[in-house]
């Protein structure tokens, strides 16, 4: 009787165990599930998994599946993102690339400080795979200081008064100078000022801290970017 109760003691046992992997497997997939984004290469009915990692054992190394870029000045850069974001290919983006134009300071290939400072490429519940919410306000993540006792975000332009002579800003065709407004939410456009509105993580202006606007010496008293929006201090 007791080896009976022992063996379905362990029944159950394992049933438990196995129900407990199965719920961890389920919310991992929930977390890390990048089926139908652009990060999904894999052919169909293939694991997306395996177009960036080798297999593995669980707690080892992470494997990528491809090498980056070793003759550009970003081979240093992590290699789950430049084995592919390479700057070699025309694409959407491909600005990011150019040296000329600045970008967010990172520290090559040192975890949570290159490209993963603000991106994770199985974060699929913000816009560009970026790791916090905030959208058009997401460097408030880190830069908390930023609005209260800078300029003001989260307030609507032409409320104000203020109409912005350009707000075409779009680097991906091209357009590197102008201040964009967003929607309430951040995540298209409106009449909203944000902290995108003057700052660009990637293809802002040369010279400038990101800056969507050029720098002009010649305006040192009010900038092209202020000028931009604030239209009375242009002839100044």
């Amino acid at each position: 009787m007791r080896s009976v109760k022992r063996a379905a003691a362990l029944v159950i046992a394992g049933a438990g165990l196995l129900l407990l992997a199965a719920s961890s497997t389920a919310v991992l997939g929930d977390m890390k599930d990048i089926s139908n984004t652009s990060h999904d290469l894999a052919a169909p009915g293939g694991s997306p998994c395996v177009s960036c990692h080798l297999p593995r054992a669980s707690e080892g190394q992470l494997l990528w599946a491809g090498e980056p870029n070793a003759g550009g000045q970003f081979s240093g850069l992590k290699p789950l993102c430049f084995s592919c974001h390479d700057g070699t290919v025309t694409a959407i983006g491909s600005y990011v690339f150019d040296a000329s134009r600045p970008e967010h300071e990172s520290n090559p290939g040192l975890r949570e400080q290159d490209c993963d400072r603000c991106h994770d490429p199985h974060e699929t519940k913000n816009d560009n795979f970026v790791k916090v919410a905030g959208a058009a306000n997401f460097c408030q993540a880190c830069h908390s200081r930023a609005g209260p006792t800078d300029h003001p975000i989260n307030v609507s332009a032409p409320a104000t008064g203020i109409k912005p002579a350009d707000v075409h800003w779009d680097p991906d065709s091209g357009d590197f100078s102008g201040t964009r407004l967003w929607n309430v939410q951040g995540n298209a456009p409106g009449d909203i000022m944000k902290c995108l509105t003057c700052h660009s993580p990637h293809g802002g202006q040369p010279d400038t801290e990101m800056n969507t606007i050029a720098f002009d010496r010649s305006h040192e008293s009010f900038l092209p970017m202020c000028q931009n929006c604030h239209k009375e201090f242009a002839s100044q």
